[in-house]
C-alpha cells in the first residue's frame, strides 16, 4: 500500500533544509528513507519515497519549494523531513534529484509543464 504526505512548508537552519508537514494523517514513527525519488508531473512535485514494513510513503515536494531545494543542493545541505518532534534525514536526496533533473531536461515523457518547470528552477 502507499500513502502520500505533502510538504506544507520549508525551513533552513544549520546547513539543513527541513521539509515540514506538522499534521500527517498517519504515523511516521516506523518510516525509514528508501533513498529513491520519483516525479509527479501532474502535480509538479518531486516524490521522495519512505518505507515501513507494510507501506510506502510518498513525500511530495511541490513546485513552490523547489527554489529552496535548489539552494540546499548548491549548499550541499542535508535534507530532512520534519513532523512534530520527528526528524528523518532523506538519504541519497541530492543524487536522486540530480539524476531526475538531468533525465527530465529535454525529455518529453515527463510532460511539457514539468520539463519547463524544472528548466526554470534548476537549469538556469
Amino acid at each position: 500500500m502507499r500513502k502520500k504526505l505533502v510538504i506544507e512548508k520549508v525551513e533552513r537552519k544549520d546547513r539543513r533544509l527541513y521539509l515540514i508537514n506538522d499534521h500527517p494523517p498517519f504515523s511516521l514513527e516506523e518510516a525509514r528513507p528508501k533513498g529513491h525519488m520519483l516525479v509527479d508531473s501532474d502535480h509538479l512535485s518531486f516524490i521522495y519515497i519512505l518505507e515501513t514494513d507494510e507501506d510506502f510513503i510518498y513525500v511530495a515536494i511541490p513546485y513552490e519549494f523547489w527554489n529552496d531545494v535548489k539552494q540546499a543542493l548548491a549548499e550541499e545541505a542535508a535534507v530532512v523531513l520534519k513532523s512534530g518532534e520527528l526528524e528523518l534525514e532523506l538519504t541519497s536526496f541530492k543524487e536522486e534529484l540530480t539524476y531526475l533533473i538531468e533525465n527530465i531536461d529535454g525529455n518529453a515523457n515527463y510532460g511539457e509543464q514539468m520539463e519547463q518547470a524544472v528548466k526554470e528552477i534548476f537549469l538556469t
